[in-house]
């Protein structure tokens, strides 16, 4: 987990310092987002050996912020540093918290007109929290790739973004005692779709 991280500091600054940049832009949005949690593990307890499954998806609202460096004149070239905070409702919880929450911190690299139409796509990590039952603290921390479109509506800018969140963290163990994990694999695929201000 160290080495990954370290990995996407490292090209974030390399990114930066081989930019000139020309200026600097600052946008933020909100918008609707489907975050599906996905929990695959397999453990051996009193029960004997357990291959339980979870994929649930949480709706919820999402709110964009970006700081933009442009690399030319024509602003036609941009490498940014967003985020997309994220909370949503888990229905199905039988916790007494039903609040899900994702933060992700994304070095995003952005070609077209930032005011108008462009593409996008970015790297970076991701904390999320869910109420997932079954699955101890729910969770999830690691690499996230994101990309998406930038396009105008009747005069409005709309972002449609899909993300991937490969989590690295271990089982709760500490909530399960009684289980050897010998396998755990976490992960958040999310849609969102943003109304994006800052013109």
């Amino acid at each position: 987990m160290n080495n990954s991280l370290k990995s996407i500091v490292f090209l974030f600054f390399i990114s930066i310092s081989s930019i000139n940049a020309n200026g600097q832009v600052f946008k933020h949005g909100v918008g609707a987002q489907l975050d599906i949690f996905s929990f695959k593990e397999s453990y051996t307890d009193v029960t004997g050996l357990n291959h339980p499954v979870s994929v649930s998806a949480i709706p919820g609202l999402v709110y964009k912020a970006s700081l933009s460096l442009y690399a030319s004149k024509t602003r036609h070239s941009h490498i940014s540093i967003a985020s997309y905070p994220f909370i949503g409702y888990y229905a199905n919880s039988i916790d007494a918290s039903k609040l899900a929450f994702e933060v992700p911190l994304l070095v995003e690299f952005f070609y077209g007109d930032i005011d108008y139409f462009g593409g996008f796509f970015g790297v970076g990590a991701s904390y999320a929290q869910s109420a997932i039952p079954n699955f101890g603290d729910g969770t999830v921390f690691g690499p996230q790739i994101e990309g998406g479109l930038q396009f105008p509506i009747d005069g409005k800018v709309i972002a449609a973004k899909l993300a991937y969140t490969y989590g690295l963290n271990d089982p709760s163990e500490s909530l399960f005692p009684e289980r050897t994990y010998t396998k755990s694999d976490r992960g958040i695929f999310s849609i969102g779709l943003i109304y994006v201000f800052g013109y």
